[in-house]
């Protein structure tokens, strides 16, 4: 039950992440594309649990896989979660900004390249 308390809240916070393009993870500030691939990895969890759930439901159902498998749902439940929310966390270490500069590095612009008439 914690565990899924613990990947609801990462799920919201990885929707504020991908649809506002800002996130916080404990110091480390992120903004735009970085903030919306940290959310993306923090709204993981809760999909791949459940689809772990029912594909390892369908294999003991079918009887592929004994009854006594489903003791190992919660620990792969916790790997999955602990691991995506080490990965958001790492994602952002790696790729903050250098120490010495204040300002994000900006991309260049998109679309079409415009021609200046002479």
């Amino acid at each position: 039950m914690c565990l899924l308390i613990v990947e609801i809240v990462m799920l919201i916070v990885g929707l504020i992440g991908l649809i506002g393009g800002k996130l916080s993870l404990r110091g480390f500030p992120l903004e735009g594309k970085r903030a919306r691939i940290a959310g993306l990895i923090m709204a993981l969890p809760l999909p791949l649990a459940l689809g772990m759930g029912l594909l390892l439901g369908v294999l003991i159902g079918t009887g592929a896989l004994p009854s006594s498998a489903i003791s190992a749902a919660s620990g792969i439940e916790l790997v999955i979660t602990l691991g995506c929310l080490g990965g958001a966390f790492l994602y952002a270490y790696l790729t903050r900004p250098p120490a010495g500069s204040s300002t994000p590095p900006t991309l260049p612009p998109s679309g079409p390249p415009t021609i200046n008439p002479q």
